[in-house]
């Protein structure tokens, strides 16, 4: 009978194998499967063992730290100070050294005293201009500047400067001479300007205007290249050339004319007529084949007939003869071992072979809806009697009245006893039966009825 705690999947066949059946026994570890051995625990790796640490390279080579050999990976490190100790000799020290001016007065003086022997110290002294020996006037340089004033202030606000970086007057014109002397000593052509070199032409008798110039043949002859190239144009009349034979005949074996066949030197072609074709035919005798039979092939009735050794071993002695009786039999061993009589007691883990009570390939496909609790859709459609039907219903949890559920199983009895034989639709006692899935679907008949809207299915 099926109840709410076979729903729930608490009892368990020693014979399932369903994924939602815990392993028999005692483990140590909780739910120790492959997902575990390839998951970290707390989203953390596992930590190299230190003896193994000092061989990795990602150790060895780890971003600021010092590179140590294997070997010494583990030596404790010596206190103190690192380097090689340098005994400096007596002498100046480095403060000294970079010290460069005295501090007390009588040490600057001594320095100035020890400075003033070079040449450079009395004709250029610290802090004051280079001392040439010259004797300038007292009032020059100190009333008026040196140089000439000029008055940028001014010209700035009347724009001269501007005036002189763009200048806005037009350049004055140079007169002919002075053009003509920059053109014979500079060569300043104006832009488009001819070149002229002043020849005097009516010396020569010559008109440079309509006058050609250039070498004049005596006897002109128009279209001589023309000529030249297509002796057919000449009206004179062309006499015979007489030419080697051996020239001719390289000429016949060499050059290919337009719409003629190539002579190989064979000698004279036979008369053929004027529709011949050359080559070897595809086919002597009988029609020639299309394009369609070529590609989907013309074989006969009798060649289209499967072989006559289709599906059978063509080794002799391992050939499956079928006798009388057993035209239907289908050889070789099933998938789904259910014509063993005897089962192994203990399934070992590594054993993919299923008895038959494990899901068939439709049901891994498409799974039933309580496939998660390990119900099958035969016991929704199972008939059972009004009694157990409430049972089932209290237990999952549906308050309905008992007039809501006399309705929906007088509906439903009527449903599945229409659809099935009466021997199968009712007891030994008599009484009606109905399955699971059919009160269901009328409880949401009547449920549509009152809200007044369509049935769902």
């Amino acid at each position: 009978m099926l109840t709410t705690q076979s729903l729930r999947r608490t009892n368990y066949e020693s014979d399932m194998t369903q994924p939602q059946i815990p392993p028999a026994g005692i483990t140590s570890v909780f739910d120790g499967g492959a997902k575990d051995a390839v998951t970290w625990e707390r989203g953390q790796r596992p930590v190299t063992p230190e003896t193994i640490k000092k061989y990795r390279q990602s150790v060895v080579h780890e971003p600021g730290k010092i590179i140590r050999h294997p070997g010494v990976a583990e030596d404790p490190i010596p206190p103190g100070p690192y380097g090689v100790k340098t005994a400096a000799p007596p002498g100046q020290n480095v403060t000294e050294v970079i010290k460069n001016y005295p501090d007390s007065e009588l040490a600057r003086w001594k320095l100035e005293q020890a400075e003033n022997i070079y040449a450079s110290s009395q004709r250029e002294p610290l802090g004051r201009g280079y001392v040439r020996g010259h004797r300038i006037p007292g009032a020059l340089g100190t009333e008026r500047p040196f140089g000439i004033a000029y008055d940028s202030r001014g010209k700035e606000l009347a724009r001269q400067a501007a005036t002189v970086i763009f200048p806005t007057d037009r350049p004055a014109e140079e007169d002919p001479a002075t053009r003509s002397q920059y053109v014979r000593s500079h060569g300043d052509y104006l832009p488009g300007e001819q070149r002229r070199r002043n020849y005097d032409w009516g010396t020569a008798g010559v008109d440079p205007v309509s006058h050609r110039f250039g070498a004049v043949d005596k006897d002109p002859e128009r279209e001589g290249v023309r000529r030249a190239l297509q002796t057919t144009l000449d009206p004179a009349l062309q006499p015979p050339k007489i030419l080697p034979k051996l020239h001719e005949d390289y000429k016949a074996t060499s050059s290919d004319y337009l719409g003629r066949p190539k002579q190989l030197g064979t000698g004279d072609r036979p008369s053929l007529a004027p529709g011949h074709t050359f080559g070897v035919p595809s086919m002597r005798k009988g029609r020639e084949p299309g394009v369609g039979e070529l590609m989907t092939g013309y074989y006969g009735r009798g060649e289209q007939d499967p072989d006559a050794d289709l599906g059978k071993s063509l080794r002799e002695g391992f050939r499956n003869k079928t006798k009388s009786g057993d035209e239907t039999r289908v050889f070789g061993v099933p998938t789904i071992r259910t014509d063993m009589v005897r089962l192994p007691k203990l399934r070992s883990v590594a054993d993919p072979q299923n008895y038959g009570n494990e899901p068939d390939a439709g049901q891994v496909l498409r799974p039933p809806l309580a496939a998660d609790l390990g119900i099958s859709d035969e016991q929704f459609v199972a008939l059972r009697p009004k009694e157990e039907i409430r049972q089932l219903v209290d237990d999952a949890g549906v308050n309905m009245s008992e007039e809501e559920f006399d309705a929906a199983w007088a509906l439903a009895a009527d449903a599945d006893g229409a659809g099935i034989a009466a021997a199968a639709a009712t007891t030994s006692d008599g009484k009606p039966r109905a399955c699971i899935d059919t009160f269901f679907r009328a409880r949401h008949h009547l449920l549509a009825q009152t809200l007044q809207i369509a049935p769902p299915f």
